[in-house]
């Protein structure tokens, strides 16, 4: 990273409960999802508070194109582990070109499917990206994610993964 260029971090919920936002000095935004998902940590914490009205972290809605294109890849990729504060910091990391500050992993394997920077705190990040796909144990047919149960032989359907990249 160039150190005279600020960087922005977008901070999911683990970044908050790791205390990223106590230890960074650039600027940090966060969907509004993400800061609901951690509002019973606020009642502990009044420095919250106080970092959101001094700026130092800013709320934001994400952008509808910027919901619809993280939305697209999930499906592109069979991920169906992310919540709506996942997408919101998703669209949010994505639109503002911002560090995406996170540990979960299905969040991290989007991300990198976007291209989106990741700092992990306490892993070592992802070493492949996976797309995730529905199939049939019985007659082996594979199925988009929304389905569930075979359409030929009504077995009950199972995930397996596929590397995208290394």
């Amino acid at each position: 990273m160039d150190s005279k260029t600020e960087s922005k971090f977008a901070l999911d919920a683990t970044a908050f409960y790791q205390g990223f936002h106590l230890k960074s000095k650039s600027t940090c935004i966060t969907s509004d999802l993400v800061f609901d998902e951690i509002s019973h940590i606020q009642r502990n914490l009044p420095i919250l508070d106080t970092l959101v009205s001094n700026k130092r972290i800013l709320i934001f809605e994400p952008n509808i194109m910027s919901l619809k294109l993280v939305q697209d890849a999930a499906k592109q990729a069979g991920e169906v582990r992310l919540t709506d504060a996942d997408i919101s910091i998703l669209a949010l990391a994505k639109s503002n070109d911002a560090i995406l500050v996170t540990d979960d992993f299905a969040v991290c394997n989007l991300a990198q499917i976007l291209s989106i920077k990741l700092l992990n705190l306490g892993t070592k990040g992802i070493r492949e990206t996976r797309k995730w796909v529905k199939f049939c144990r019985g007659c082996g047919r594979g199925f988009p994610p929304e389905h569930s149960v075979c359409e030929i032989c009504g077995n009950k359907l199972s995930v397996r993964y596929k590397k995208i990249r290394k």
